[in-house]
């Protein structure tokens, strides 16, 4: 039976100058990725320092999340529908502006934890529509030969863009006030803008003959039509839903990392900002090696039995931190960078299967519907952390999560559900067609990290 609601769309010319137009693009963009990283570290510890019940992190980590669930569909159908440069420009400046108005209003108003909270989660709004519109930037300007490198040097220099940034925001913190460094936010946000005004990003559009058979068959699509329609594209893409199923698993049980981190620094080991800022160097270290690995590495074989292993060692280094005696800041360290090691590995293929794998036209839509869908139990794991932590200890809760992950994957080998997931058989079509093997690629990992 004829699928009627995938339109063919005019053909989109990758070559060199759209390589370069994207570079351009990026490195504005990871311009903003600094920024925003040294100012996130210094919000955390900031947090943190001025109580020691981690309850205060988990509501704010909590409502700052609940757009992403909410929004992210309709954001992927805005990123679909509309111009993507006009998209990322509005939510950029929605973030600079609510930045920016956080600053002045504390001119008149004291900052308390309340107004700050409050301020920061609006601000994830715009991110909630930056998300996909820039995710599927990549599939329209990079040659597909190209893909899985270029994302795999993303991954390694968004890794070392956040090595610096703990380092930066230690040294900050302790010699500027926390609406100060706000102001780095705002710049970063403005650098990004320049390259992003000069540049053409190609839209994404049905042919004028499928549009005009669409207009003569049925009627105008809408945002819910749309939605659906990515939600088919989820359930027919061989092995999307079984990896999204995962990544809801591992959301959960990372959580109370992502939550508790300082919280374990300052509290558990007597650490200090400049402490958490090392060992923060040390994890985004992982990611950086990990992604250097991601872009080196060719000819993967048995892919999905790699997928599997990755998730084993990831966790082991999650459950390191966790059982790190106090004061051993050195393997928590350890433990870190083992488990973000992992994560460009676990990612890599994750990402470019789905770029490969999901029509250019619906990419928007299936990373929102992914990022929705593969973050839905976080939320659930933000309320729980806090108060799990004060029951059980942090290192406790920790050590608990990792065994319990190991425990799901092992129950999705043992039911066939791995086998599902055929990692290989759409670099076999690219392999075909341009002569050339996609097989390293890692996702920006940015924190609070996020296991696909």
């Amino acid at each position: 039976m004829e699928n009627t609601n995938i339109l063919p769309t005019l053909p989109l010319e990758k070559n060199a100058h759209t390589l370069r137009m994207y570079l351009i693009f990026w490195i504005g963009q990871l311009v903003s990725l600094f920024g925003s990283s040294v100012v996130q570290f210094a919000f955390a510890w900031y947090l943190t320092s001025q109580s020691d019940n981690p309850i205060y992190m988990s509501i704010f980590m909590f409502i700052s999340f609940l757009p992403h669930i909410f929004l992210g569909p309709l954001a992927g159908v805005v990123a679909d529908r509309y111009d993507r440069k006009k998209v990322i420009l509005i939510a950029d400046s929605f973030q600079a502006i609510i930045t920016l108005a956080l600053i002045l209003i504390t001119n008149w108003v004291p900052l308390s934890l309340t107004l700050l909270i409050g301020a920061i989660a609006i601000r994830y709004l715009g991110q909630c529509f930056h998300f996909p519109a820039v995710s599927a930037v990549a599939a329209t300007m990079v040659p597909d030969d190209k893909l899985g490198q270029i994302n795999g040097i993303k991954g390694f220099a968004g890794a070392l863009v956040q090595m610096g940034a703990p380092f930066v925001g230690a040294l900050l913190i302790n010699r500027f006030s926390l609406i100060q460094i706000f102001w780095i936010d705002v710049i970063t946000f403005g650098l990004a803008t320049i390259p992003l005004l000069f540049i053409k990003i190609p839209k994404v559009h049905p042919t004028e003959k499928a549009q005009d058979q669409a207009s003569e068959s049925k009627p105008k699509t809408s945002y819910y039509r749309d939605f659906i329609e990515g939600m088919k594209t989820v359930k027919e893409t061989p092995g999307l839903s079984v990896l999204i199923a995962t990544a809801i698993f591992n959301n959960l049980l990372i959580t109370p990392l992502n939550v508790l981190n300082s919280y374990l620094i300052l509290y558990e080991h007597n650490g200090t900002a400049q402490q958490f800022a090392i060992v923060g160097i040390f994890i985004q270290a992982g990611i950086m090696l990990g992604s250097i690995l991601m872009s080196v590495k060719k000819n993967w074989k048995n892919r999905r039995i790699h997928f599997t292993l990755w998730h084993y060692i990831a966790f082991t280094g999650y459950a390191i931190i966790g059982l790190a005696p106090f004061g051993a800041l050195w393997l928590v360290s350890l433990g870190g960078f083992i488990f973000l090691f992992s994560i460009p590995v676990i990612n890599t293929f994750y990402i470019t299967y789905m770029q490969l794998s999901v029509p250019k036209e619906k990419q928007g839509r299936i990373f929102a519907i992914d990022q929705a869908l593969s973050s839905i139990a976080s939320p659930i794991g933000m309320l729980l952390a806090a108060p799990l932590a004060n029951l059980m200890g942090i290192g406790n809760l920790f050590t608990t999560c990792a065994f319990i992950a190991m425990g799901i994957i092992t129950l999705f080998v043992m039911t066939g559900k791995m086998k599902k997931i055929d990692f290989d058989k759409f670099d076999t079509s690219v392999n075909a067609e341009n002569s050339a093997i996609v097989t390293e690629s890692t996702e920006d990992i940015a924190i609070p990290v996020e296991v696909h």
